[in-house]
């Protein structure tokens, strides 16, 4: 029976672009987050106080040379994608993957900045970027990966929400158990920036973005009232069939044992009532495991956490039962389409570390195992679930490595 490993996890965020810096800045219960220019007439509209900046891409010059042609020609999430798959390389100890190697990348939105200068070019004076189509649209992203890797296998952009990335290393996975590839470079990027920070307006339309006056969110609390957006983030993965890993002395993070993915089929927005698709798929997933940790979607949203919540307690029985329950969004920001890859290397790292990172928390909600300050303890399995609009769920199960 073919089994899968992750080789190599390389985040591009506010945190850091080495993953060991993230996972370590977490257990610190660090943020970075800058105040919101409100000096436009657009912005001043805007409520939110803060939000976690896109990291700065341009002034690492280590990828220089592979990514030149990536940094004229590339929008921002298809930049950062290219970039975060170069340090997955790096760290999985790989100079050039399998020429087969699948490259699937999960997003959230087109490229916001990157459309909307170009519009107003257009309009204002007629001109605009020769390679503005290119340049725009989703599958691009995935196209850079290929291009700066120079790997010829089956490549796709998935488009699943906030389950886009957590559903690309599934899918991935299944390939690989599959036999149809012995590797994959998987995960997500997002970058939702503009002059008038449409994406931000949006979302608060929605009533999902905090506007606490101190940048601070709480998810399962009864203080919360939405999350902290991220201007946008990526993360990309390393995966390879056990063997394969093992045959060219890989070091092994951790091991993916679960992949589960189910659509409410309810509300664009809303999550189904009771939270009952997302409880049948996750109890496929754990079957009869024992599960250590749950990195929740835990977005901070009035809704979507008490169902969270309720199906944790039903899944898993009272406090003392559950695994230990945390939420990296407070921290990292909500990153959308990168936010399940981010958490899934979180999730390895907390194996390799038995450590769990602490929580963000107001007055928890009652019977739950959420992790005030980070803890030290045996992580075997973990669990990380991501939950879209339009009722797209995903979860990966990963597992201490055993051999």
């Amino acid at each position: 029976m073919r089994r899968v490993v992750i080789t190599g996890i390389g985040p591009v965020c506010a945190l850091g672009s080495d993953h060991e810096e993230v996972f370590t800045r977490l257990c610190n219960k660090e943020q970075v987050k800058v105040r919101l220019d409100k000096c436009t007439p657009a912005r001043e509209k805007i409520k939110a106080e803060w939000y976690v900046p896109f990291p700065d891409l341009y002034s690492d010059g280590k990828y220089a040379d592979k990514l030149a042609q990536a940094e004229k020609e590339a929008a921002k999430s298809a930049y950062a994608a290219a970039k975060a798959a170069l340090i997955a390389m790096d760290d999985a100890g790989l100079e050039k993957a399998d020429d087969n190697t699948m490259v699937i990348v999960g997003t959230d939105s087109f490229s916001m900045e990157e459309l909307i200068e170009e519009t107003v070019k257009f309009d204002t004076k007629q001109k605009m970027y020769s390679m503005m189509i290119p340049y725009t649209i989703q599958s691009a992203i995935a196209s850079w990966v290929t291009i700066v890797l120079d790997i010829h296998g089956m490549s796709s952009v998935i488009n699943m929400a906030c389950a886009s990335s957590t559903t690309s290393v599934g899918i991935c996975y299944e390939n690989i158990l599959d036999g149809k590839c012995d590797m994959a470079v998987c995960g997500g990027t997002s970058y939702i920036g503009d002059r008038n920070m449409t994406m931000f307006k949006g979302f608060e339309y929605l009533k999902c973005s905090s506007t606490n006056k101190n940048g601070d969110v709480f998810p399962f609390s009864k203080e919360k009232n939405g999350f902290l957006l991220s201007e946008g983030a990526a993360c990309m993965l390393v995966i390879e069939e056990l063997e394969h890993a093992k045959k060219r002395g890989a070091k092994i993070y951790a091991e993916i044992t679960g992949f589960g993915c189910t659509s409410d089929a309810y509300n664009i927005v809303s999550m189904y009532p009771g939270g009952t698709i997302v409880e049948d798929m996750l109890r496929k997933l754990i079957g009869d495991k024992k599960v250590d940790y749950y990195n929740a979607h835990g977005t901070a949203t009035i809704l979507n956490d008490e169902v969270e919540a309720d199906v944790i307690r039903r899944i898993f029985g009272s406090r003392e039962n559950q695994p230990a329950i945390n939420t990296s969004k407070p921290f990292l920001g909500h990153t959308l389409g990168a936010s399940g890859a981010l958490e899934i290397g979180v999730c390895a790292d907390s194996i390799m570390h038995n450590r769990v990172h602490g929580n963000l928390c107001g007055t928890v909600l009652d019977d739950l195992n959420y992790v005030p300050e980070t803890r030290d303890m045996q992580v075997d399995t973990a669990v990380s679930a991501s939950l879209g609009f339009g009722g797209h769920n995903s979860a990966v199960m990963i597992e201490r490595y055993r051999d």
